[in-house]
């Protein structure tokens, strides 16, 4: 339970808790298809260099390795994914 007055609104409690969450397993899950291949520990996704590259140039702090933030990739993706100089 999101402590009063941390958070602006519960919006920003449960997109935080979905930050923390993303990537984790529910489980055993049978539906259709094969399972995604999980990532090992030193592979990345191929556009994560090109994030990196736009988030430093746009004044984000993001790690040169590990995850990259779900509000930081959708503000790469909202910005027409492009490495561009910021506005």
């Amino acid at each position: 339970m999101p402590e009063e007055g941390v958070y602006a609104s519960l919006s920003a409690y449960f997109h935080q808790a979905a930050d923390l969450l993303e990537g984790v397993s529910t489980g055993d899950w049978s539906g259709p298809g094969a399972p995604a291949r999980p990532l090992k520990h030193d592979e990345s996704r191929p556009e994560d260099e090109a994030i990196r590259r736009w988030a430093h140039t746009h004044g984000l702090i993001v790690n040169d390795r590990g995850r990259i933030p779900a509000s930081t990739r959708e503000a790469y993706e909202a910005s027409g994914g492009s490495a561009g100089t910021p506005h």
